[in-house]
């Protein structure tokens, strides 16, 4: 039943419309608090803390949770793929936790509230890279569109080193003034990782639809593709692990 349902159109739909509600709820918040918040030494959390970002932030956060939800339970179109779920599926909770809990004021500090916002966005941006080194690879020779190969390659590579930036930049603000710019990395690892999941979400359909076409006529079912063969439930290419 709830293979069904994360595998329909409905679904694959509500993912992709989360990934785009996410950054426009995101680009919203850039341009609405520009004055209230400072994108280049801000940490992108700052605008849960004013108007419309106190409804916006976690909304955004729990639309692109919901993609990540829908895609480890429907799976992102490659063979051996549970441990990706897995980890989607951790993303997920992560970023719950993250819209959940908000992030500390200037007056209050970095209380323990704030502290599991920071920590749970981090494992959330930490995860995602994961994922798309792990997709990257498995990639390489496997049956996905040239774009898709390359986008994931390219999410992977920004991602990775983005990430190693923002955690310097977080933890020693004082190297190279990281502190005063920190904002930036954690602005193109929001951009970048978004399009991760697009890209995911984009690459779990193609495997649906292929899943349910049938097996040309004369045809060794055990030559054609992963993913191609239909049985009274189409499975997507890669359940199995």
């Amino acid at each position: 039943m709830f293979q069904h349902l994360f595998r329909s159109r409905a679904a694959e739909v509500t993912a992709m419309a989360a990934v785009a509600a996410s950054q426009a709820g995101f680009a919203v918040m850039h341009l609405t608090q520009s004055d209230a918040v400072n994108p280049v030494a801000t940490p992108v959390s700052s605008y849960a803390l004013t108007w419309p970002g106190i409804v916006l932030f976690p909304a955004s956060v729990l639309a692109l949770a919901l993609a990540c939800a829908i895609l480890a339970g429907r799976g992102v179109g490659l063979a051996r793929e549970r441990f990706v779920r897995f980890l989607l599926g951790s993303t997920a909770v992560m970023l719950l936790c993250a819209a959940v809990f908000r992030t500390g004021t200037p007056e209050s500090g970095l209380t323990w509230w704030a502290q599991i916002h920071r920590y749970t966005a981090g494992a959330a941006f930490v995860l995602l890279t994961v994922v798309a080194a792990l997709c990257a690879v498995r990639m390489k020779d496997a049956d996905v569109p040239d774009w898709v190969r390359r986008g994931t390659w390219w999410v992977t590579g920004l991602a990775a080193l983005t990430f190693l930036t923002t955690t310097v930049n977080t933890f020693l603000p004082g190297f190279l003034d990281g502190g005063d710019w920190r904002g930036i990395g954690q602005r193109v690892l929001l951009v970048v990782l978004s399009a991760l999941v697009w890209i995911l979400v984009a690459n779990s359909a193609r495997a649906t639809v292929r899943a349910a076409a049938p097996v040309p006529a004369g045809a060794d079912a055990a030559a054609v593709p992963i993913g191609t063969v239909a049985d009274a439930v189409p499975a997507l290419a890669g359940t199995r692990s």
